[in-house]
């Protein structure tokens, strides 16, 4: 009886075992990421690159602002083109990676820079994203941007 329950126990844990022994190495993906969050996606909007901006945008692309609001890609292109992004010493960091499959992820961090509130005064802006990225062979650096949501806006006092 104790050696049927132990085979079964094996049995059913074994699986679980095996998956954990075959997870994938994601070191190469989560480098190529952290580039791309840190220094190039930010450079689409620094550069005024629209047409990188594009091609690196899924076309259903969505940013959704901490009021809520939604901009769609096309808005995205617009204000590339429109305004230019230059805040002094902007930096990102990413915190972590959400695995949703292989070719599927969610990049947690925060992005922060020296700025200047509504009122003109000097402040430290920072604020937490959540991007959903896929892999695709047809993108720049091997993955689109499907989403992006900002939110814990915040410019204290520098």
């Amino acid at each position: 009886m104790k050696a049927t329950a132990a085979a079964l126990a094996f049995l059913a844990l074994a699986p679980v075992a095996a998956r954990a022994e075959t997870a994938p190495d994601r070191t190469a993906d989560e480098a190529a990421l952290t580039t791309i969050k840190t220094d190039i996606w930010p450079g689409y909007y620094r550069n005024q690159d629209a047409e990188g901006l594009a091609a690196f945008l899924d076309p259903a692309f969505v940013n959704i602002g901490p009021d809520g609001a939604v901009s769609t890609r096309a808005d995205e292109l617009e204000g590339v083109k429109a305004e230019p992004w230059n805040p002094s010493n902007f930096r990102y960091e990413v915190g972590n990676f959400v695995w949703l499959r292989d070719d599927l992820v969610i990049v947690v961090g925060q992005g922060s820079s020296d700025r200047r509130n509504e009122e003109g005064q000097p402040c430290r802006h920072s604020y937490t994203s959540s991007n959903l990225l896929e892999r695709a062979a047809d993108a720049p650096n091997g993955w689109r941007a499907l989403s992006s949501h900002v939110s814990g806006v915040k410019c204290e006092k520098a």
